[in-house]
């Protein structure tokens, strides 16, 4: 009853919820009525070709929806259990690609029997949701949430090559009127802007793309771009790239471990990356 309720719910359609569940629509009828009898209340009601919950049809179809997609979870690390160990892990593409996967073939090579899923947006998606292991994140330092132990601190600051610039310098109106460049799925460049007295709307010449490939266009001269200075600090040293603001902010990536329990595979890769961290020297705060 439960099932054929949920169906209809999602569908909003006697007809589709039987064929998804592959019965016919009189079958799905009977259900529904079966499960008002039992509760002594309407659940839904007929609107045009299609169906309406009611107020209480809505209370069973929200508990319905999160009870069902908790087992579908459950059942899904009990198959992993017969796989070979995946650990699951979402992140910024920048961070993947300036750091973490150089990393991951050291720790491979001490645990041959564990291999990586990764996912690369900088979207806050939740853990829960879409069940991944850990989410490796980023914040600025004065953000950093309560309770969590910083796995990397970083350094920020508009930068560009020296060829883009008519004095240096730059005042924050001539950096305005460069391109720049943001990672797809954040705000950095107008929060940054906006945070030093311009407007965030003034960046006319905003372009959004994957932070792995806003360092290749740094280099190449193309646009400016708040960034991390960490992944290029190498071109900072010889020149290629400039600091174009006179204080760099500070920001931090940290790991957060899905809700429900953390698997022995997962809790031995986050001891390893946190190490890996310290024996990379680069800071922890």
């Amino acid at each position: 009853m439960l099932k054929a309720f949920a169906q209809l719910a999602e569908t909003g359609s006697v007809a589709e919820a039987a064929r998804h569940l592959n019965v016919t629509p009189a079958a799905v009828s009977q259900q529904i009525r079966k499960l008002e009898q039992h509760l002594n209340k309407a659940l839904v009601q007929k609107h045009g070709r299609g169906v309406l919950l009611t107020e209480e049809g809505q209370i069973l179809a929200k508990a319905l929806h999160e009870g069902f997609r908790k087992i579908r979870q459950g059942v899904e690390r009990v198959e992993r259990h017969n796989r070979p160990h995946t650990i699951r892990i979402t992140t910024s593409p920048s961070f993947a690609s300036h750091w973490l996967v150089h990393k991951l073939a050291e720790f491979q090579a001490l645990h041959a029997g564990i291999s990586f899923q990764l996912d690369l947006s900088s979207a806050m998606v939740p853990l829960e949701q879409f069940d991944f292991d850990i989410a490796i994140r980023f914040c600025h330092l004065d953000a950093l949430p309560e309770s969590t132990t910083p796995l990397m601190g970083v350094s920020l600051n508009v930068l560009g090559a020296p060829e883009l610039l008519q004095s240096f310098p730059p005042a924050l109106q001539e950096l305005a009127t460069l391109n720049w460049l943001q990672e797809a799925g954040t705000t950095d460049a107008q929060d940054w802007f906006a945070g030093k007295g311009g407007q965030g709307n003034e960046l006319k010449r905003l372009s959004e793309m994957p932070g792995n490939l806003i360092i290749e266009a740094l280099r190449r001269g193309e646009a400016v771009a708040y960034t991390v200075c960490d992944w290029v600090q190498d071109d900072i040293d010889s020149g290629r790239l400039l600091d174009l603001w006179p204080e760099r902010s500070r920001g931090v990536y940290y790991a957060l471990t899905a809700p429900g329990g953390v698997s022995d595979e997962t809790t031995l890769f986050l001891d390893w990356l946190h190490g890996a961290v310290k024996s990379s020297g680069a800071s922890v705060t």
